[in-house]
């Protein structure tokens, strides 16, 4: 069935492609019934108004523009989390789409941003329907090749203002959790990685208006001496995990300090929200492993309070929509023009694995799992190495 929604400018057929129903198991990272309670009663608290807020009100903050997604998997977690949000408001027939119509452009984009990352998210867009604006991903999860000392071979920022990026477009970025770990601590590739961020920004503010910095948040993953580890059936209290935290305190901070305090890049900071959310992370039966994952969050809670915090950094400092803007097309080529032509969609596969599903302990039911842990198998990067995908 369809369900007619109007919403801003626009009316539109809902689509089932979101059932955030975690007894269906049909996408990953969906919280347990039980999850919710806790994240949606300390969002209401702390974000009197995020309880309100519309999707309608993030379509008209972006308007014509793109807004980028440029950093780790848990910018990818915002991606899922943005696809559901703005369900009703983007175009289903054309699904998920290229960043590009230039297939060279894509494929370079593509490994450019992934450098041989095992679990590979090629660049992907969604086009909102009644207007030319789009929210894009680019999953780059290494601080280290978002910008490039190498001329010859461009960084994922410097290759998107190249190629990809109008001067009015909105491109949040967050890494961090690939430089920085609870139990070895942090590498020296992080604040390196910050620091050229924010000099290539603001050596090319002619292009680059309107760009944010997202925190990464908390790790809840226990450890072991130097080891993290996942080994228990749930994620522990960041009090109980066998780690400094005020050690952990330093990934905020570092951005703070070189970002917004030198280079004057706002800065989405919801750490210390992150830290008190231990058990909004994703279950065994929900990760693609049958491992309980305590990095990653689950949806809806985490990446929904993202949406709101990036929506009010949007209205708060990001420029003005103008008029008249020197436009790259989806090939690269640039022309003068009022109006934004409406970006081609190349159809890309959507990426949305599959959890692991119930186990047969649990009987379907929805609450805490203690009893499907298995030894799994990691690659070289770390990430346990599904067998069902």
């Amino acid at each position: 069935g369809c369900i007619t929604w109007c919403c801003c400018c626009c009316c539109c057929c809902r689509s089932n492609i979101c059932t955030l129903n975690p007894e269906s198991y049909s996408i990953w990272g969906v919280c347990e019934s039980w999850q919710r309670s806790n994240t949606h009663q300390l969002a209401a608290s702390l974000f009197p108004g995020l309880t309100d807020f519309s999707p309608c009100q993030l379509y008209e903050a972006i308007g014509d523009r793109t807004l980028w997604l440029v950093g780790d998997s848990h910018v990818k977690g915002l991606w899922y989390s943005l696809r559901c949000f703005m369900i009703d408001l983007w175009n289903h027939s054309d699904g998920e789409c290229a960043a590009s119509d230039d297939t060279a452009l894509q494929v370079q984009l593509e490994l450019t941003s992934l450098q041989g990352h095992p679990y590979n998210t090629p660049p992907r867009c969604i086009h909102l329907i009644g207007s030319t604006g789009r929210i894009c991903l680019v999953h780059s999860p290494i601080g280290n090749y978002i910008v490039s000392d190498d001329a010859q071979a461009p960084g994922t920022l410097q290759l998107l203002t190249q190629n990809f990026t109008n001067p009015d477009d909105i491109i949040y970025i967050s890494i961090g959790r690939w430089h920085a770990d609870n139990c070895a601590g942090f590498h020296p590739s992080y604040q390196s990685s910050l620091e050229k961020i924010g000099a290539f920004v603001q050596g090319n503010r002619d292009v680059l208006n309107n760009v944010l910095f997202g925190v990464a948040p908390h790790d809840h993953r226990r450890c072991d001496g130097l080891n993290m580890t996942d080994d228990g059936p749930t994620c522990s209290p960041a009090d109980q995990g066998g780690y400094n935290i005020s050690m952990t305190l330093q990934l905020p901070a570092i951005a703070h300090q070189i970002l917004a305090e030198t280079y004057e890049i706002p800065v989405i900071d919801y750490y210390n929200l992150s830290i008190v959310l231990y058990d909004a992370h994703i279950t065994p039966s929900q990760s693609i492993s049958g491992a309980i994952d305590c990095l990653h969050f689950c949806r809806p809670g985490l990446g929904e309070i993202n949406i709101w915090a990036l929506y009010n950094a949007i209205q708060a400092v990001v420029l003005p929509l103008q008029p008249t803007a020197t436009d790259h097309s989806s090939t690269g080529s640039s022309s003068s023009s009022s109006s934004r032509a409406r970006h081609v969609c190349v159809p890309i596969a959507p990426v949305i694995p599959k959890p692991f599903g119930p186990a047969a302990a649990n009987n379907g039911s929805s609450g805490p799992i203690s009893s499907v842990q298995r030894a799994v198998a990691r690659d070289a990067w770390g990430y346990a190495i599904p067998d069902n995908r």
